[in-house]
């Protein structure tokens, strides 16, 4: 009976030092994963927006596709000359394909075929570079009084590359009170445009 005590008593203290040291291990592994899990949601929180320190969306950006609603458009051979010139006076010259017959033309390098003109807007971004607003005076919904005003998510921003969506429009008013008259664009109508140096 002596022995039977003897190892019930070895079994015991095996098993309650298996379970301690499992324990720990446990606890530790348990951490560990929670610290990644911590970790790896506050870095893609940080992805949403993509911008680089020091990237400055001024100078010249080549047209590389379009989205609507988040589905890509096929752009016509032309259009793939497209771009947009940020000036640092806050001036945008969005070089778009001329339907219309403007003068005078602008040559796009490869594209010589091709006849394009400036569509000129003032625009304004916000201290972060996380928003845009593209203004056109004067053609709200009081022509000559209300400006229109796009506004545009920059969700990319890097030394190569852009990418902006419109998320918001307002027709009334003017930069100065955008905020409380801007009416969302649904989600299936927002336009991206996404460009290249």
């Amino acid at each position: 009976m002596a022995q039977i005590n003897l190892l019930l008593s070895i079994y015991q203290n095996v098993v309650n030092n298996f379970k301690q040291n499992h324990m720990r291990k446990f606890n530790l592994l348990l951490g560990i994963f929670i610290c990644a899990i911590i970790l790896s949601c506050s870095s893609d929180d940080s992805n949403d927006n993509q911008q680089e320190e020091n990237a400055t969306i001024f100078g010249e950006w080549k047209l590389t596709s379009k989205l609507m609603g988040g589905n890509s458009i096929q752009l016509e051979e032309c259009e793939q000359g497209e771009g947009v010139i940020f000036l640092e006076s806050f001036v945008a010259n969005f070089i778009i394909v001329d339907e219309i017959g403007t003068e005078p033309d602008i040559v796009q390098e490869g594209f010589e075929n091709c006849d394009f003109r400036y569509a000129t807007y003032d625009f304004v971004l916000d201290q972060n570079n996380e928003t845009l607003y593209r203004i056109v005076e004067g053609e709200g919904n009081v022509e000559g009084v209300d400006d229109s005003i796009t506004t545009f998510e920059i969700e990319v921003l890097t030394s190569q590359n852009l990418r902006i969506k419109s998320i918001a429009q307002s027709n009334t008013g003017s930069i100065e009170d955008v905020e409380m008259n801007s009416v969302d664009i649904p989600t299936n109508e927002q336009f991206t445009l996404i460009y290249t140096r």
